[in-house]
């Protein structure tokens, strides 16, 4: 009986984890801590218990009263540890259940939000484009008028027209007979409206050198280089006293002029209509105007006619000097109706 009692004694000792036998350590084969299968975890840990439950019933039979195996502390530590793992898990899933729901409630938010913004942008964006279109389309109505404005200024422009009746005046107040080119005009005529343009062009001031009969005396230079802006640098001036009583006389002592002056007021006036171009000249329509026509006489009065009405029409012919690139007066003819 006593031999028998040894034997289970050594063989408990074997199986005792707290023993040593052969140097080493007793690990329960059932026992295991894989954590990473939730599923299996609960039902292996139960084996195990009902198995280490049995095994202390048969161990009890042989410790005294009042003491217990050291693998039941383990035990209840790992079981204690077992259960706060799963309360922990549990735990876990209401809360990440809880941020998936935040997470899905705050998807419609900022789905709303995302849809209320571009909405504001949209009205923002509308308020510029119309801006910008409101100053696109000032800016293209204010061309516009520029355009509208330079065009009828350049239509209704007739500076350069006034700008040859004031070189034709000292010769249309002459009224000439027609003529082919400036060698076959008249000689009287020709001399007669380079005098006028000389004195035309400051009334004569310039002018302080008088004769005994109060006379004003213009050098011949003066007249011959009027000669030449009017007719042309091939047209020569021949000095000399008109044969028919005139303003003026030709002393070939000094080679002056010897000139009354007298108002020009009396004279007709040209207003030249239109212009246009033939074998490389430019011809004008020009009108003769009466002193008294009323668009001369009315002044600045709302009455006053906004053109004067020609007596006759006359064309000029206008060739260019080639060294100066002026004009001059080439032919004049009958107008063509």
């Amino acid at each position: 009986m006593k031999k028998e009692k040894i034997m289970q004694e050594n063989s408990i000792q074997d199986r005792n984890p707290g023993g040593e036998a052969d140097g080493k350590t007793f690990t329960p084969e059932s026992f295991s801590a894989d954590y990473r299968s939730n599923s299996s975890l609960p039902l292996r840990a139960e084996k195990e218990a009902q198995a280490a439950e049995e095994m202390d019933k048969e161990l009890d039979d042989f410790l005294p009263e009042g003491e217990s195996l050291p693998e039941e502390e383990f035990l209840t530590k790992w079981s204690r540890d077992l259960e706060d793992t799963q309360e922990q898990e549990e735990e876990k899933e209401p809360s990440a259940s809880s941020e998936e729901t935040d997470e899905e409630a705050s998807v419609p938010q900022a789905t709303a939000l995302r849809q209320r913004r571009p909405q504001g942008r949209r009205w923002y964006g509308l308020l510029v484009g119309s801006v910008v279109l409101l100053l696109a389309l000032t800016g293209v109505c204010f061309l516009a008028y520029l355009g509208g404005s330079s065009l009828y200024a350049k239509l209704t422009d007739d500076s350069q027209l006034r700008a040859y009746d004031t070189f034709l005046t000292p010769v249309v107040m002459l009224d000439p007979e027609p003529f082919d080119s400036p060698e076959k005009a008249s000689n009287d005529f020709v001399q007669e409206a380079s005098l006028w343009k000389v004195i035309l062009e400051d009334g004569g001031s310039r002018y302080t050198k008088y004769d005994d009969n109060g006379r004003v005396i213009i050098p011949l230079g003066d007249v011959a280089a009027a000669c030449s802006e009017l007719f042309g640098p091939d047209r020569n001036l021949s000095p000399g006293t008109p044969s028919e009583e005139s303003f003026y006389t030709y002393d070939t002592s000094d080679n002056s002029y010897h000139v009354a002056l007298f108002s020009s007021d009396s004279a007709v006036t040209p207003y030249t209509e239109s212009t246009y171009s033939e074998d490389g000249k430019t011809v004008l329509r020009v009108g003769y105007v009466s002193p008294t026509d009323a668009f001369k006489t009315g002044g600045s009065s709302s009455e006053s006619p906004d053109s004067p009405t020609p007596t006759k029409y006359m064309e000029y012919v206008l060739a260019e000097d080639p060294e100066t690139g002026n004009s001059y007066i080439y032919a004049v003819r009958e107008a063509k109706e």
